[in-house]
């Protein structure tokens, strides 16, 4: 399945951001579909992604005080390392490596 080009303009890509943003800062100890869904969106568009926004998702899941069930931890700890990641590659500000 072809990754689909997603969002086209700036105003869509920053409604995106935010909006994904909103859904990680839900997501964060639920013990739902939400947090894998969640991280799904995050990493299928480092893109939209600024260096803070890399940095907030590392502090909000350190110092989240319970993560959800274990299934839920090994999703955040991917993201971490996926958004440290991210961080190592951004010199404009943006994330761009998967």
């Amino acid at each position: 399945m072809d990754k689909k080009e997603f969002p086209k303009t700036d105003y869509m890509c920053e409604g995106l951001r935010l909006t994904i943003l909103g859904c990680f800062r839900y997501s964060l100890g639920r013990m739902t579909y939400m947090p894998s869904h969640t991280c799904y969106m995050i990493t299928e568009h480092p893109e939209i992604f600024t260096k803070q926004d890399w940095q907030r998702f590392i502090d909000e899941i350190d110092e989240c005080p319970n993560l959800g069930m274990e299934c839920d931890k090994q999703t955040w700890a991917g993201l971490k390392k996926f958004a440290l990641h991210q961080l190592s590659y951004s010199k404009d500000g943006l994330g761009e490596q998967k």
